[in-house]
């Protein structure tokens, strides 16, 4: 009997069978052609293994119904029948894999930019959005007329693809949301002022969608059940609005949501927030649902959290995205009870969001199978032919990658790692603050797998020529990492200049003045050690030559930010650092070349590029042995492009 009798007790839905209460909910995976906008194969694969992991239903993300909705690129169109057999190949992998599909209908509205259509944006009002900035074309009623008319024919379109149900998209202030909030709504006709005004659209939407499907084709809505902005939807209004459209229309489930993206941080919060931290939401829309089915979603990254939820009544199903996209089998494994073998979520947003925030498609730091499943999805990495032993020098996330796949392929595999633990600059990273302990999941997984297939792990064992000829490889496999680096300026060797690996991990900076200096990476290595610093009571100065975060995902960014300036860090951004002296630091700005001292310094921490720790490879080539060199070894970089490195070696082997 499985340990979660909640999460997988069966469902129908108007005749939908649904054989568990998980949902891989809608969201972008930028899997699309970007001439055409119509979903790739790609797609069908990454949505078909999700399906054949076990989940219960899946909702294909935002079809775009009208050329004005096409605010970002990467998205899928479903305002032209060219797109239907695109479609139709997504249905059947799903289909055939084993899960019902519904179909997102969506129009992006004022939230991003004109650039993927060449049109305007289309808003309730002409005011901007505080993310995009961009001025929309206030709709007018001929205007309106025409998108019930694109609400229509996309429904009919995800019909003829054999969709099994749709769902309507009032969410994350998107144009219906926005029509729903006074947030972005200040018309003064029918379609404003009042919530009976505001809320006319969304059911006109939802009424014709209904007057073209079937009747035995469930229809269902996804909501922002609180904006979290000032003057935005709150529960009490969304309650309000979930009962009015309940007692018009026929509606077959409520997806509960939260945020716009003028609170964008919360749509997807990461690993700095609690687990499942917008349940509450799920639990007051359910209260006035009328019996209609609520889905609760938001960081719920564990199966067991999953049950809870449904046990407690929180919500009747539950929106697992993240958790999939890292283990795809995660249902089938919690079905049997194989919980410690989930790949775990880390809610670290680097691959799921960062991709898709640069316009690229979805990856996953723990799961470097994603988008690529046809390839390499669960069993069809190619057992290994002929087996081969592989000495792996170096047990941080390349080298723990590349040994679990070549293991799990068959080679006969060994690991050595000098410190006495493994993990490598990830266990850094985790221990800067305690909410990102859990970042250290992803390497942890790692080392479980390698016990259990029972590959044998040196801990400190530093490995030079010697070492590697002994263990008499076929092919040597090196992840040796990289030591920080160092500014090229005046000062930069004295002894209060500490690298941000050192300020972390030795903890003995606290009570001073600190400056810390980013080398331009602008990634989470500078301001997770500000943050740490702060914690430890310095006085903190971050001095940066680019804009503090930039390239941090806009999902995580502003959390992160928020938290640093209250806690009092002074921010220095577009600033090269000259020089260090003594109790002082020089820095330039960067587009005048103007200098500033900054007096009274304790500590100068260094969050710098790193230096890749690639010395044995050419000994270990000039022995006549084959090498491969993974991870900040070949180039210093994050750690999913170590975890890349390392899987796409060991597949390869």
């Amino acid at each position: 009997m499985t340990p979660l009798p909640h999460l997988f007790q069966p469902y129908d839905m108007r005749g939908v069978h649904l054989r568990n209460r998980l949902v891989f909910a809608g969201h972008g995976s930028r899997f699309v052609d970007p001439h055409t906008h119509q979903l790739t194969e790609r797609q069908a694969h990454y949505l078909a293994e999700r399906a054949k992991g076990g989940v219960g239903l899946i909702v294909q993300g935002s079809g775009i119904v009208h050329p004005t909705g096409m605010t970002f690129g990467g998205i899928n169109q479903a305002w032209d029948d060219a797109g239907i057999a695109a479609y139709a190949r997504v249905v059947d992998a799903v289909h055939d894999a084993g899960s019902p599909i519904f179909a997102q209908l969506s129009h992006l509205g004022r939230q991003g930019t004109g650039f993927p259509s060449h049109r305007e944006l289309w808003a309730p009002s002409a005011v901007p959005d505080p993310s995009s900035r961009v001025v929309p074309h206030a709709m007018t009623h001929r205007d309106i007329a025409e998108l019930l008319g694109a609400y229509r024919d996309a429904a009919r379109r995800f019909v003829a693809a054999g969709f099994d149900g749709l769902e309507v998209y009032l969410a994350h202030g998107y144009l219906l949301c926005s029509f729903l909030s006074r947030f972005s709504n200040t018309r003064t006709d029918e379609y404003g002022g009042s919530l009976e005004n505001r809320m006319r659209l969304p059911l006109q939407v939802l009424q014709v969608v209904r007057s073209v499907v079937p009747d035995t084709m469930p229809v269902g809505i996804r909501i922002s059940a609180d904006e979290l902005v000032p003057g935005g939807i709150d529960l009490d209004e969304s309650r309000a609005t979930v009962a009015a459209l309940r007692a018009a229309t026929d509606l077959d489930y409520v997806s509960v949501s939260q945020s716009n993206y003028a609170s964008i941080d919360r749509q997807i919060p990461d690993m700095s927030f609690p687990r499942a931290p917008f349940a509450a939401l799920a639990r007051g829309i359910r209260e006035v649902s009328a019996g209609v089915p609520v889905f609760a979603v938001a960081r719920i990254v564990s199966a067991e959290k999953a049950e809870e939820l449904l046990a407690d009544g929180t919500a009747d199903f539950v929106c697992l995205v993240r958790p999939l996209i890292a283990d795809p089998e995660l249902p089938n494994k919690a079905r049997a009870g194989r919980l410690d073998e989930i790949r775990p979520c880390v809610s670290c947003n680097v691959g799921c969001r960062g991709g898709p925030h640069r316009g690229l498609p979805i990856a996953c730091l723990v799961n470097p199978a994603v988008g690529f499943e046809q390839d390499w999805g669960v069993g069809r990495v190619a057992p290994a032919s002929p087996r081969r032993r592989v000495l792996v020098v170096g047990g941080g996330p390349a080298g723990l990658q590349a040994a679990t796949v070549a293991a799990e392929r068959g080679h006969e595999v060994a690991l050595v790692e000098r410190e006495d633990h493994l993990g490598g600059q990830v266990v850094v990273a985790a221990a800067a603050m305690p909410y990102r302990d859990e970042l250290a999941d992803a390497t942890r997984f790692l080392e479980r797998r390698l016990r259990q297939l029972g590959v044998p792990v040196a801990l400190g064992t530093p490995a030079d020529l010697a070492t590697v000829v002994g263990h008499e490889p076929d092919v040597v496999v090196l992840a040796t990492g990289s030591v920080p680096g160092s500014p090229p300026v005046p000062g930069a060797e004295l002894p209060h200049v500490v690298s941000a690996h050192r300020a972390i991990v030795d903890g003995s900076i606290a009570g001073g003045r600190v400056v810390v200096v980013d080398s331009g990476e602008a990634d989470w290595k500078c301001l997770t050690t500000a943050e740490c610093l702060l914690a430890r009571g310095n006085e903190v100065w971050l001095v940066t030559p680019v804009t503090a975060g930039a390239e941090i995902d806009a999902f995580s960014r502003p959390p992160l930010m928020r938290r640093l300036m209250a806690g009092g860090l002074r921010l220095l951004e577009h600033r090269n650092l000259v020089a260090v002296g003594p109790g002082d630091v020089t820095v330039a700005e960067v587009w005048s070349g103007a200098l500033e001292t900054l007096e009274g310094v304790d500590h100068v921490v260094t969050a710098w590029y790193g230096v890749a720790s690639d010395e044995l490879a050419e000994p270990v080539r000039s022995a006549g042995l084959e090498v491969h060199v993974v991870g900040d070894a070949l180039a210093p970089r994050r750690a999913i492009d170590a975890m890349w490195d390392g899987f796409r070696v060991a597949v390869a082997l």
